[in-house]
């Protein structure tokens, strides 16, 4: 074998050996890792002005910000919360993968797209399903189940990432989104209250910090196990939705409905009208008055304002309560009375000798 061919079979052993080398290693070759890095990029929040949410093909939500700040336009344009807006705005911007699932997809996604005031999308999020975690050891052995521990989404890529936040506020619950409290009236404030049901009457008075009832039969008194909810009837008050504002009086049911007046220490006097089954909730309205109880000017014009505006936020509205809400407005003479107990004769104690 001459020389020339033994350097020529020399080069092409070690052109096959490296080619077998890189062969080997190239499937160990790492791309760079996309953990960490956002799931949105380059998303200015200053130029957010609208937000559509999108499940099984119907928008679910719709928020939008105006010079009056950020209304619910899917809930005929009820006022948003702008901190909850923040919150849930930054948990998307702040979204970081956790891992890139391979292979999968997103059936029946909820999209959430980050528009402009003028509606020109900016970023297009795709919400999957939760991801669920088996309860860790004794949790599990006392039926602890999984629980959500993360979420599958993907942008308009289509690459399927797995996070960390499960992103609750963007399946379109309006709590979410809104304070749903009412009003939070203080029940140790309330010095009177009258419950109207169909044509009876029925007047409470707070007497020495206690609820009394005048023309109580000598056999009769209070039951007070069922005078407790009076205190909480006003106080932290939420809605589960807003009424269509195109219904009117009579089709809300307020014509021949419930009314509730409660009047304060201070001369603020609160009547709430509770009407008809929508739904599984009632229609609600509530509406605040100030008759002066003092001469204190200064304060008087505070409580004034203070009832002002409570109108002007609150009393426009028809809310759907939850029914055992709306329960509690609705007290009969026949709710609060009880025959009286008698007191119970003493046994005869027999008398030692």
């Amino acid at each position: 074998m001459t020389a020339k061919k033994v350097t020529t079979l020399v080069i092409t052993a070690a052109l096959l050996g490296g080619l077998a080398y890189w062969s080997s290693h190239r499937g160990r070759i790492k791309t760079p890792s996309l953990t960490g890095k956002p799931v949105l990029k380059s998303i200015d929040l200053s130029q957010v002005g609208r937000l559509e949410l999108t499940t099984n093909g119907k928008k679910s939500l719709i928020l939008k910000g105006t010079e009056a700040g950020w209304k619910i336009e899917s809930l005929f344009n009820y006022p948003a919360d702008i901190t909850k807006i923040r919150a849930n705005l930054l948990s998307l911007t702040d979204l970081k993968i956790g891992q890139v699932v391979r292979e999968k997809k997103l059936e029946n996604a909820t999209l959430a797209d980050l528009q402009s005031p003028e509606g020109k999308s900016l970023a297009i999020l795709r919400l999957g399903e939760r991801h669920l975690r088996e309860a860790p050891g004794e949790m599990a052995m006392m039926g602890g189940g999984s629980f959500p521990d993360g979420r599958y989404v993907a942008t308009e890529e289509e690459t399927v990432y797995l996070v960390k936040e499960t992103l609750d506020a963007f399946d379109g619950d309006i709590k979410n989104w809104a304070d749903t409290q009412i009003c939070a009236v203080p029940g140790s404030d309330i010095a009177t209250a009258e419950f109207k049901v169909n044509n009876e009457t029925l007047k409470l008075e707070r007497k020495n910090g206690a609820w009394a009832l005048e023309g109580l039969g000598p056999k009769e008194e209070l039951d007070t196990s069922k005078l407790y909810s009076i205190d909480s009837t006003l106080g932290y008050l939420n809605f589960s939705s807003i009424a269509d504002p195109a219904l009117t009086e009579e089709q809300a049911g307020f014509t021949t409905g419930v009314v509730y007046v409660a009047t304060l220490k201070n001369g603020e006097r609160y009547q709430a009208r509770v009407g008809n089954t929508i739904g599984t909730d009632r229609a609600f309205k509530v509406s605040a008055s100030f008759e002066p109880s003092g001469t204190n000017a200064l304060e008087n014009a505070t409580i004034k304002a203070k009832v002002d505006k409570f109108n002007a936020d609150v009393a426009k509205w028809t809310y759907l309560i939850a029914s055992s809400s709306a329960d509690n407005f609705s007290k009969r003479r026949t709710d609060v009375v009880k025959a009286k107990e008698e007191p119970k004769p003493e046994k005869d104690e027999k008398k030692s000798e």
